[in-house]
């Protein structure tokens, strides 16, 4: 045999086994990629039964939150009337007694003042 046919032969028979091989590590590969695939659907599916009820929860504790600051703020804004009630009628009530005690003041030393001259 001459040594470009054996060179050929050894050439056909190692592209052979490198496909024969690469198409067994192909098949490995799918296979494995098919079982990865349903190993994530799997999880996938936990993932979303266990979120749904977590989410459920949060959104009413997010509308219990709300109402309660809801309910804060509005009994915030009734006690904020009260003090400007109370205060207006507390400044009207400190002028009309600042008026009075001038008055019974100048009152008082125009008393003095008339008993003191004789």
């Amino acid at each position: 045999m001459n040594p470009v046919s054996v060179a050929l032969i050894s050439l056909l028979l190692v592209t052979t086994l490198v496909v024969l091989v690469l198409g067994i590590l192909f098949a490995k590969l799918i296979v494995n990629l098919t079982v990865l695939s349903k190993n994530v659907d799997s999880i996938a599916r936990s993932v979303k039964s266990e979120v749904q009820p977590t989410l459920k929860e949060l959104r009413e504790a997010a509308q219990s939150i709300n109402s309660i600051a809801n309910n804060a703020d509005t009994q915030f804004s009734g006690l904020q009337n009260t003090l400007k009630s109370v205060v207006g009628a507390s400044s009207l009530v400190g002028c009309k007694m600042k008026g009075l005690f001038d008055g019974l003041i100048k009152g008082l030393s125009f008393g003095i003042n008339l008993f003191n001259k004789k």
